[in-house]
Protein backbone atom coordinates (compact mmCIF):
# COMPACT_ATOMS: atom_id res chain seq x y z
CA UNK A 1 0.00 0.00 0.00
CA UNK A 2 1.45 3.36 -1.01
CA UNK A 3 0.49 6.52 0.80
CA UNK A 4 1.00 10.07 -0.32
CA UNK A 5 4.29 11.63 0.73
CA UNK A 6 4.00 14.09 3.60
CA UNK A 7 5.56 17.51 3.35
CA UNK A 8 7.57 18.93 6.20
CA UNK A 9 4.67 21.18 7.07
CA UNK A 10 2.48 18.16 7.73
CA UNK A 11 5.18 16.43 9.72
CA UNK A 12 5.18 18.95 12.52
CA UNK A 13 1.68 17.78 13.42
CA UNK A 14 3.02 14.44 14.58
CA UNK A 15 6.57 15.16 15.68
CA UNK A 16 8.18 17.99 17.57
CA UNK A 17 10.65 19.92 15.43
CA UNK A 18 14.22 19.23 16.52
CA UNK A 19 15.18 22.82 17.23
CA UNK A 20 14.18 23.87 20.71
CA UNK A 21 12.69 20.52 21.75
CA UNK A 22 13.02 19.20 25.27
CA UNK A 23 13.67 15.78 26.76
CA UNK A 24 10.30 14.14 26.22
CA UNK A 25 10.70 11.15 28.48
CA UNK A 26 11.05 13.39 31.53
CA UNK A 27 8.69 16.22 30.52
CA UNK A 28 5.74 16.08 32.94
CA UNK A 29 3.97 18.78 30.91
CA UNK A 30 3.96 16.84 27.63
CA UNK A 31 0.61 16.06 26.09
CA UNK A 32 0.11 12.28 26.12
CA UNK A 33 -2.15 12.57 23.07
CA UNK A 34 0.35 14.51 20.95
CA UNK A 35 1.58 11.57 18.85
CA UNK A 36 -0.76 8.69 19.60
CA UNK A 37 -3.60 10.27 17.60
CA UNK A 38 -1.75 9.34 14.40
CA UNK A 39 -1.44 5.91 12.83
CA UNK A 40 2.12 4.55 12.75
CA UNK A 41 2.36 4.76 8.96
CA UNK A 42 1.80 8.51 9.24
CA UNK A 43 4.33 8.92 12.06
CA UNK A 44 7.03 7.07 10.10
CA UNK A 45 7.93 9.86 7.62
CA UNK A 46 8.12 12.39 10.44
CA UNK A 47 10.38 10.14 12.50
CA UNK A 48 12.66 9.40 9.55
CA UNK A 49 12.78 13.09 8.66
CA UNK A 50 13.87 13.91 12.18
CA UNK A 51 16.54 11.20 12.04
CA UNK A 52 17.85 12.77 8.84
CA UNK A 53 18.01 16.19 10.45
CA UNK A 54 19.61 14.72 13.58
CA UNK A 55 22.45 12.99 11.77
CA UNK A 56 22.94 15.88 9.34
CA UNK A 57 23.28 18.66 11.90
CA UNK A 58 23.80 17.40 15.47
CA UNK A 59 27.49 16.53 15.22
CA UNK A 60 28.89 19.29 13.01
CA UNK A 61 31.20 20.48 15.81
CA UNK A 62 33.14 17.28 15.16
CA UNK A 63 34.14 18.74 11.79
CA UNK A 64 36.35 21.04 13.88
CA UNK A 65 37.86 18.27 15.99
CA UNK A 66 38.46 15.97 13.02
CA UNK A 67 40.41 18.40 10.83
CA UNK A 68 37.70 19.34 8.35
CA UNK A 69 36.59 22.83 9.45
CA UNK A 70 37.82 25.74 11.57
CA UNK A 71 36.30 28.92 12.93
CA UNK A 72 36.31 32.11 10.90
CA UNK A 73 38.44 35.05 11.91
CA UNK A 74 35.37 37.24 11.44
CA UNK A 75 33.89 35.87 14.68
CA UNK A 76 34.90 35.75 18.32
CA UNK A 77 34.53 32.21 19.62
CA UNK A 78 34.29 31.10 23.24
CA UNK A 79 37.46 29.53 24.63
CA UNK A 80 35.66 26.38 25.76
CA UNK A 81 34.76 25.69 22.12
CA UNK A 82 38.44 25.70 21.20
CA UNK A 83 40.15 23.88 24.07
CA UNK A 84 37.72 20.95 24.64
CA UNK A 85 36.92 22.19 28.17
CA UNK A 86 33.18 22.15 27.62
CA UNK A 87 30.52 21.69 30.29
CA UNK A 88 27.27 19.77 30.74
CA UNK A 89 25.57 22.50 28.66
CA UNK A 90 27.54 21.56 25.53
CA UNK A 91 25.38 20.32 22.62
CA UNK A 92 22.60 19.03 24.86
CA UNK A 93 20.35 18.48 21.84
CA UNK A 94 22.35 15.37 20.95
CA UNK A 95 20.84 13.68 24.00
CA UNK A 96 17.48 15.43 24.29
CA UNK A 97 16.50 15.18 20.63
CA UNK A 98 17.56 11.56 20.40
CA UNK A 99 15.09 10.54 23.10
CA UNK A 100 12.28 12.49 21.46
CA UNK A 101 12.97 10.74 18.15
CA UNK A 102 13.27 7.39 19.93
CA UNK A 103 9.87 7.85 21.52
CA UNK A 104 8.29 8.24 18.10
CA UNK A 105 9.96 5.07 16.83
CA UNK A 106 8.85 3.31 19.99
CA UNK A 107 5.30 4.40 19.24
CA UNK A 108 5.56 3.02 15.70
CA UNK A 109 6.99 -0.22 17.10
CA UNK A 110 4.22 -0.71 19.66
CA UNK A 111 1.36 0.41 17.45
CA UNK A 112 2.73 -1.67 14.60
CA UNK A 113 2.51 -4.71 16.87
CA UNK A 114 -1.02 -3.81 17.99
CA UNK A 115 -2.28 -3.23 14.45
CA UNK A 116 -0.47 -6.19 12.91
CA UNK A 117 1.91 -4.14 10.75
CA UNK A 118 5.22 -6.07 10.89
CA UNK A 119 7.05 -4.05 8.23
CA UNK A 120 6.53 -0.79 10.11
CA UNK A 121 7.41 -2.46 13.38
CA UNK A 122 10.61 -3.89 11.94
CA UNK A 123 11.68 -0.52 10.53
CA UNK A 124 11.09 1.11 13.90
CA UNK A 125 13.15 -1.50 15.76
CA UNK A 126 16.10 -0.98 13.41
CA UNK A 127 15.95 2.80 13.72
CA UNK A 128 15.65 2.59 17.50
CA UNK A 129 18.76 0.44 17.58
CA UNK A 130 20.64 2.99 15.46
CA UNK A 131 19.77 5.93 17.71
CA UNK A 132 20.54 4.04 20.91
CA UNK A 133 23.87 2.96 19.42
CA UNK A 134 24.88 6.56 18.71
CA UNK A 135 23.91 7.53 22.26
CA UNK A 136 26.14 4.77 23.65
CA UNK A 137 28.97 5.80 21.32
CA UNK A 138 28.66 9.37 22.58
CA UNK A 139 27.98 8.94 26.31
CA UNK A 140 28.63 5.33 27.37
CA UNK A 141 26.05 4.12 29.90
CA UNK A 142 22.56 5.42 29.08
CA UNK A 143 18.93 4.90 30.14
CA UNK A 144 17.72 1.97 28.06
CA UNK A 145 15.54 -0.69 29.67
CA UNK A 146 13.55 1.96 31.57
CA UNK A 147 13.72 4.66 28.89
CA UNK A 148 10.77 5.76 26.73
CA UNK A 149 8.21 4.84 29.41
CA UNK A 150 6.95 8.36 30.12
CA UNK A 151 5.66 9.19 33.57
CA UNK A 152 5.54 5.55 34.61
CA UNK A 153 9.34 5.68 34.87
CA UNK A 154 10.17 9.37 34.88
CA UNK A 155 13.68 8.83 36.24
CA UNK A 156 15.08 5.82 34.37
CA UNK A 157 18.21 4.07 35.58
CA UNK A 158 21.29 3.85 33.41
CA UNK A 159 22.21 0.57 31.75
CA UNK A 160 25.73 -0.69 31.12
CA UNK A 161 26.90 0.44 27.67
CA UNK A 162 28.24 -2.96 26.66
CA UNK A 163 25.01 -4.66 27.69
CA UNK A 164 22.98 -2.15 25.70
CA UNK A 165 25.15 -2.76 22.65
CA UNK A 166 24.59 -6.50 22.83
CA UNK A 167 20.85 -6.05 23.13
CA UNK A 168 20.78 -3.73 20.11
CA UNK A 169 21.89 -6.64 17.93
CA UNK A 170 18.89 -8.58 19.27
CA UNK A 171 16.60 -5.68 18.43
CA UNK A 172 17.89 -5.44 14.87
CA UNK A 173 17.49 -9.20 14.47
CA UNK A 174 13.93 -8.88 15.82
CA UNK A 175 13.26 -6.29 13.13
CA UNK A 176 14.63 -8.60 10.46
CA UNK A 177 12.49 -11.44 11.79
CA UNK A 178 9.42 -9.24 11.44
CA UNK A 179 10.31 -8.65 7.79
CA UNK A 180 10.54 -12.42 7.32
CA UNK A 181 7.20 -12.94 9.06
CA UNK A 182 5.62 -10.45 6.68
CA UNK A 183 7.03 -12.36 3.73
CA UNK A 184 5.57 -15.62 5.01
CA UNK A 185 2.19 -14.05 5.68
CA UNK A 186 2.08 -12.48 2.22
CA UNK A 187 3.08 -15.80 0.63
CA UNK A 188 0.05 -17.36 2.30
CA UNK A 189 -2.22 -14.80 0.70
CA UNK A 190 -2.31 -12.28 3.52
CA UNK A 191 -2.22 -8.53 3.05
CA UNK A 192 0.75 -6.72 4.60
CA UNK A 193 0.84 -2.95 4.88
CA UNK A 194 3.91 -1.56 3.15
CA UNK A 195 4.42 2.16 3.87
CA UNK A 196 5.58 2.77 0.31
CA UNK A 197 6.48 6.43 -0.21
CA UNK A 198 5.80 7.15 3.45
CA UNK A 199 9.07 5.32 3.96
CA UNK A 200 11.05 8.36 2.87
CA UNK A 201 14.33 6.47 3.12
CA UNK A 202 13.90 3.28 1.05
CA UNK A 203 10.34 3.70 -0.34
CA UNK A 204 9.22 0.44 1.22
CA UNK A 205 12.05 -1.60 -0.34
CA UNK A 206 12.53 -4.25 2.35
CA UNK A 207 15.61 -5.73 0.66
CA UNK A 208 17.34 -2.38 1.19
CA UNK A 209 16.18 -2.29 4.80
CA UNK A 210 17.76 -5.71 5.29
CA UNK A 211 21.03 -4.57 3.77
CA UNK A 212 20.91 -1.41 5.87
CA UNK A 213 20.39 -3.48 9.03
CA UNK A 214 23.34 -5.73 8.23
CA UNK A 215 25.52 -2.71 7.50
CA UNK A 216 24.62 -1.18 10.86
CA UNK A 217 25.49 -4.43 12.64
CA UNK A 218 28.82 -4.73 10.83
CA UNK A 219 29.68 -1.14 11.74
CA UNK A 220 28.86 -1.83 15.40
CA UNK A 221 31.11 -4.90 15.36
CA UNK A 222 33.98 -2.91 13.90
CA UNK A 223 33.62 -0.45 16.77
CA UNK A 224 34.75 -3.31 19.02
CA UNK A 225 37.62 -4.52 16.83
CA UNK A 226 40.39 -3.47 19.20
CA UNK A 227 38.97 -5.16 22.31
CA UNK A 228 40.20 -8.72 22.70
CA UNK A 229 37.44 -9.58 25.15
CA UNK A 230 34.82 -8.90 22.45
CA UNK A 231 36.17 -11.43 19.94
CA UNK A 232 33.73 -14.21 20.83
CA UNK A 233 30.76 -11.89 20.58
CA UNK A 234 32.01 -10.49 17.27
CA UNK A 235 32.46 -13.95 15.77
CA UNK A 236 29.00 -15.05 16.87
CA UNK A 237 27.37 -12.00 15.34
CA UNK A 238 29.37 -12.31 12.13
CA UNK A 239 28.04 -15.83 11.75
CA UNK A 240 24.48 -14.49 11.91
CA UNK A 241 25.21 -11.73 9.41
CA UNK A 242 26.99 -14.00 6.96
CA UNK A 243 24.28 -16.67 7.22
CA UNK A 244 21.50 -14.18 6.52
CA UNK A 245 22.48 -13.79 2.88
CA UNK A 246 21.16 -10.23 2.85
CA UNK A 247 24.48 -8.57 2.12
CA UNK A 248 25.17 -4.89 2.78
CA UNK A 249 24.29 -1.55 1.23
CA UNK A 250 25.43 -1.61 -2.39
CA UNK A 251 26.33 0.80 -5.19
CA UNK A 252 24.32 3.98 -5.01
CA UNK A 253 22.39 2.82 -1.94
CA UNK A 254 22.55 5.75 0.42
CA UNK A 255 20.44 5.49 3.55
CA UNK A 256 19.08 9.01 3.14
CA UNK A 257 15.73 10.71 3.61
CA UNK A 258 13.92 13.31 1.57
CA UNK A 259 10.31 14.14 2.44
CA UNK A 260 10.18 16.79 -0.26
CA UNK A 261 12.64 19.50 0.69
CA UNK A 262 11.99 22.86 -0.95
CA UNK A 263 13.35 26.40 -1.00
CA UNK A 264 10.84 27.65 1.54
CA UNK A 265 11.25 28.66 5.16
CA UNK A 266 11.52 25.55 7.34
CA UNK A 267 11.47 23.19 4.36
CA UNK A 268 15.08 23.26 3.20
CA UNK A 269 17.28 20.20 3.41
CA UNK A 270 18.60 20.23 7.02
CA UNK A 271 22.33 20.47 6.30
CA UNK A 272 21.84 23.00 3.51
CA UNK A 273 19.46 25.08 5.61
CA UNK A 274 21.76 25.01 8.64
CA UNK A 275 25.19 25.47 7.07
CA UNK A 276 24.44 26.80 3.60
CA UNK A 277 22.11 29.46 2.34
CA UNK A 278 18.86 31.13 3.22
CA UNK A 279 15.76 31.06 1.02
CA UNK A 280 16.97 34.33 -0.54
CA UNK A 281 20.31 32.65 -1.42
CA UNK A 282 22.23 34.69 1.14
CA UNK A 283 24.75 32.76 3.28
CA UNK A 284 23.52 31.59 6.66
CA UNK A 285 25.64 32.80 9.57
CA UNK A 286 26.85 29.25 10.24
CA UNK A 287 28.25 29.17 6.71
CA UNK A 288 30.28 32.30 7.45
CA UNK A 289 31.43 30.96 10.82
CA UNK A 290 32.64 27.56 9.60
CA UNK A 291 35.59 27.72 7.23
CA UNK A 292 38.12 25.26 5.86
CA UNK A 293 40.68 23.56 8.07
CA UNK A 294 44.20 23.65 6.72
CA UNK A 295 44.78 20.04 7.74
CA UNK A 296 42.01 18.88 5.40
CA UNK A 297 43.13 21.13 2.56
CA UNK A 298 46.73 19.93 2.89
CA UNK A 299 45.65 16.29 2.69
CA UNK A 300 43.55 16.69 -0.45
CA UNK A 301 46.21 18.79 -2.14
CA UNK A 302 49.04 16.41 -1.25
CA UNK A 303 47.15 13.46 -2.76
CA UNK A 304 45.96 15.26 -5.92
CA UNK A 305 42.38 14.76 -4.80
CA UNK A 306 39.74 16.51 -6.93
CA UNK A 307 37.32 16.24 -4.02
CA UNK A 308 39.09 19.30 -2.62
CA UNK A 309 36.87 21.56 -4.73
CA UNK A 310 33.76 19.68 -3.58
CA UNK A 311 34.49 19.81 0.15
CA UNK A 312 35.69 23.43 0.07
CA UNK A 313 34.78 26.52 -1.91
CA UNK A 314 37.64 28.44 -3.55
CA UNK A 315 38.76 31.70 -1.96
CA UNK A 316 36.99 34.69 -3.44
CA UNK A 317 35.44 32.63 -6.23
CA UNK A 318 38.88 32.18 -7.78
CA UNK A 319 38.21 28.59 -8.74
CA UNK A 320 41.76 27.44 -7.98
CA UNK A 321 42.88 28.87 -4.63
CA UNK A 322 41.96 27.13 -1.39
CA UNK A 323 42.99 28.29 2.04
CA UNK A 324 42.23 27.44 5.65
CA UNK A 325 43.64 27.60 9.14
CA UNK A 326 44.19 24.96 11.82
CA UNK A 327 41.59 24.44 14.51
CA UNK A 328 42.21 26.62 17.54
CA UNK A 329 44.76 28.92 15.94
CA UNK A 330 45.08 32.28 17.68
CA UNK A 331 44.93 34.02 14.30
CA UNK A 332 42.14 32.48 12.20
CA UNK A 333 41.88 34.08 8.77
CA UNK A 334 38.89 36.20 7.82
CA UNK A 335 36.32 34.93 5.35
CA UNK A 336 37.71 36.77 2.35
CA UNK A 337 40.95 34.80 2.77
CA UNK A 338 39.53 31.36 3.57
CA UNK A 339 37.49 28.69 1.86
CA UNK A 340 33.93 27.99 2.87
CA UNK A 341 32.00 24.72 2.77
CA UNK A 342 32.09 23.37 -0.77
CA UNK A 343 29.41 22.61 -3.36
CA UNK A 344 29.75 18.85 -3.08
CA UNK A 345 28.30 18.80 0.44
CA UNK A 346 26.20 21.95 -0.04
CA UNK A 347 24.76 20.72 -3.29
CA UNK A 348 21.27 22.22 -3.33
CA UNK A 349 18.29 23.02 -1.17
CA UNK A 350 16.64 19.72 -2.14
CA UNK A 351 19.55 17.44 -1.24
CA UNK A 352 18.76 14.38 0.89
CA UNK A 353 19.57 14.17 4.57
CA UNK A 354 22.08 11.34 4.91
CA UNK A 355 21.95 8.76 7.67
CA UNK A 356 24.52 6.31 6.28
CA UNK A 357 26.16 6.93 2.90
CA UNK A 358 27.05 4.31 0.33
CA UNK A 359 30.72 5.26 0.53
CA UNK A 360 30.79 4.70 4.28
CA UNK A 361 29.05 1.35 3.77
CA UNK A 362 31.77 0.20 1.36
CA UNK A 363 34.58 1.37 3.66
CA UNK A 364 32.97 -0.68 6.44
CA UNK A 365 32.93 -3.70 4.13
CA UNK A 366 36.54 -3.05 3.06
CA UNK A 367 37.76 -3.07 6.65
CA UNK A 368 35.72 -6.14 7.55
CA UNK A 369 37.02 -8.00 4.50
CA UNK A 370 40.60 -7.01 5.27
CA UNK A 371 40.15 -8.41 8.77
CA UNK A 372 38.77 -11.64 7.30
CA UNK A 373 35.32 -11.08 8.79
CA UNK A 374 33.35 -11.20 5.55
CA UNK A 375 33.97 -12.62 2.11
CA UNK A 376 35.00 -10.42 -0.78
CA UNK A 377 38.12 -8.65 -2.01
CA UNK A 378 39.07 -5.76 0.32
CA UNK A 379 40.79 -3.94 -2.53
CA UNK A 380 37.60 -4.05 -4.58
CA UNK A 381 35.55 -2.76 -1.64
CA UNK A 382 38.14 -0.03 -0.98
CA UNK A 383 38.16 1.22 -4.55
CA UNK A 384 34.37 1.04 -4.75
CA UNK A 385 34.14 3.08 -1.53
CA UNK A 386 36.30 5.81 -3.06
CA UNK A 387 34.21 5.67 -6.23
CA UNK A 388 30.99 6.03 -4.24
CA UNK A 389 32.48 9.05 -2.44
CA UNK A 390 33.34 10.70 -5.74
CA UNK A 391 29.94 9.99 -7.25
CA UNK A 392 28.07 11.19 -4.15
CA UNK A 393 29.96 14.47 -4.47
CA UNK A 394 29.04 14.88 -8.13
CA UNK A 395 32.31 13.61 -9.63
CA UNK A 396 32.66 10.55 -11.85
CA UNK A 397 33.82 6.96 -11.46
CA UNK A 398 36.60 7.78 -13.96
CA UNK A 399 37.76 10.59 -11.68
CA UNK A 400 37.89 8.11 -8.80
CA UNK A 401 39.90 5.58 -10.80
CA UNK A 402 42.46 8.21 -11.75
CA UNK A 403 42.75 9.13 -8.08
CA UNK A 404 43.11 5.69 -6.51
CA UNK A 405 45.44 4.50 -9.27
CA UNK A 406 48.17 6.77 -7.90
CA UNK A 407 51.17 5.05 -6.32
CA UNK A 408 50.68 7.04 -3.12
CA UNK A 409 50.51 5.62 0.40
CA UNK A 410 46.96 5.72 1.79
CA UNK A 411 45.62 6.28 -1.73
CA UNK A 412 46.80 3.45 -3.96
CA UNK A 413 45.88 0.06 -2.49
CA UNK A 414 48.92 -1.83 -3.68
CA UNK A 415 51.28 0.94 -2.56
CA UNK A 416 49.87 1.08 0.97
CA UNK A 417 51.66 -1.28 3.34
CA UNK A 418 49.14 -0.84 6.19
CA UNK A 419 45.81 -1.68 4.58
CA UNK A 420 43.66 -0.85 7.61
CA UNK A 421 45.33 2.55 7.88
CA UNK A 422 44.71 3.18 4.19
CA UNK A 423 41.04 2.23 4.52
CA UNK A 424 40.47 4.44 7.56
CA UNK A 425 42.43 7.34 6.08
CA UNK A 426 40.37 7.26 2.91
CA UNK A 427 37.21 6.80 4.92
CA UNK A 428 38.13 9.92 6.90
CA UNK A 429 38.78 11.77 3.62
CA UNK A 430 35.28 10.85 2.41
CA UNK A 431 33.35 11.86 5.55
CA UNK A 432 34.18 15.59 5.48
CA UNK A 433 30.92 17.35 6.34
CA UNK A 434 28.94 14.17 5.64
CA UNK A 435 29.50 12.24 8.85
CA UNK A 436 32.19 13.60 11.18
CA UNK A 437 30.79 11.35 13.92
CA UNK A 438 32.09 8.27 12.12
CA UNK A 439 35.48 9.91 11.66
CA UNK A 440 35.55 10.61 15.42
CA UNK A 441 34.56 7.01 16.17
CA UNK A 442 37.38 5.65 14.01
CA UNK A 443 39.84 8.08 15.56
CA UNK A 444 38.89 6.96 19.06
CA UNK A 445 39.16 3.33 17.99
CA UNK A 446 42.35 3.39 15.90
CA UNK A 447 43.94 6.84 16.19
CA UNK A 448 43.78 7.27 12.39
CA UNK A 449 44.46 9.70 10.87
CA UNK A 450 46.75 11.65 13.15
CA UNK A 451 44.50 14.71 13.37
CA UNK A 452 46.19 17.64 15.13
CA UNK A 453 44.70 18.82 18.39
CA UNK A 454 43.51 22.35 18.92
CA UNK A 455 46.23 24.99 18.73
CA UNK A 456 44.52 27.22 21.28
CA UNK A 457 47.07 28.12 24.00
CA UNK A 458 44.58 27.24 26.75
CA UNK A 459 44.32 23.62 25.56
CA UNK A 460 45.81 22.10 28.69
CA UNK A 461 44.82 18.51 27.91
CA UNK A 462 46.49 17.64 24.63
CA UNK A 463 43.86 15.17 23.53
CA UNK A 464 40.71 15.09 21.45
CA UNK A 465 37.86 14.08 23.81
CA UNK A 466 36.77 10.46 23.85
CA UNK A 467 33.16 11.26 24.80
CA UNK A 468 30.70 13.99 25.69
CA UNK A 469 29.45 14.83 29.17
CA UNK A 470 25.95 13.94 30.26
CA UNK A 471 23.67 16.93 29.58
CA UNK A 472 22.54 19.34 32.24
CA UNK A 473 18.94 18.21 31.72
CA UNK A 474 19.89 14.87 33.27
CA UNK A 475 21.26 16.56 36.37
CA UNK A 476 18.08 18.64 36.57
CA UNK A 477 15.51 15.85 36.13
CA UNK A 478 17.28 12.53 36.68
CA UNK A 479 19.99 13.52 39.12
CA UNK A 480 20.25 10.32 41.17
CA UNK A 481 20.68 8.14 38.09
CA UNK A 482 23.23 10.35 36.37
CA UNK A 483 25.23 10.98 39.55
CA UNK A 484 25.43 7.21 40.04
CA UNK A 485 27.67 7.16 36.95
CA UNK A 486 30.41 8.86 38.98
CA UNK A 487 32.68 11.71 37.97
CA UNK A 488 32.81 11.82 34.18
CA UNK A 489 35.73 13.24 32.20
CA UNK A 490 35.61 13.86 28.47
CA UNK A 491 39.26 12.76 28.32
CA UNK A 492 39.45 9.65 30.49
CA UNK A 493 35.91 8.18 30.83
CA UNK A 494 36.08 5.97 27.77
CA UNK A 495 33.24 4.24 25.96
CA UNK A 496 33.70 0.49 26.41
CA UNK A 497 34.99 -0.06 22.87
CA UNK A 498 37.50 2.84 22.81
CA UNK A 499 41.10 1.68 22.53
Amino acid sequence: MNLKKFTIGAMVVTLTILSGCRKDYLDINSNPNQVTAATPVLVLPAALSSSGAYFSTSFSFLNLWMGYWNWSGNYSIGTSDKNYQFTTSFNTGIWDNAFIILKNYDYIDKQGATLGQPLLQGMAKIMKALHFQILVDTYGNIPYTQALQGLSTAQPVYDDAKTVYEDLFKQIDAGLTLFNDADKFAAQGGTVLNPGTNDIMFKGDIAKWRRFANTLKLRMLLRQSEKADRLAFIQAQLAIINASGYGFLANGENAAVNPGYANSSGQQSPFYGTYGYQVNSQPIEAYNINRANKYGINFYQSTNDPRLAEFYAPVGGSGTTFNGTFFGTIAPAVNSLTSGIGPGVLNNVNQPAYILTSHEAFFVQAEAAQRGWITGNPKTFYQQAITESFVNLGLTAADAMTYYSQATINVGWDTSTDKIQAIITQKWASLNGWSPFEAWADYRRLGVPNVPISQDPSTSVKQIPVRLLYPQSEFNYNSAAVKAQGDISQFTSKIFWVK
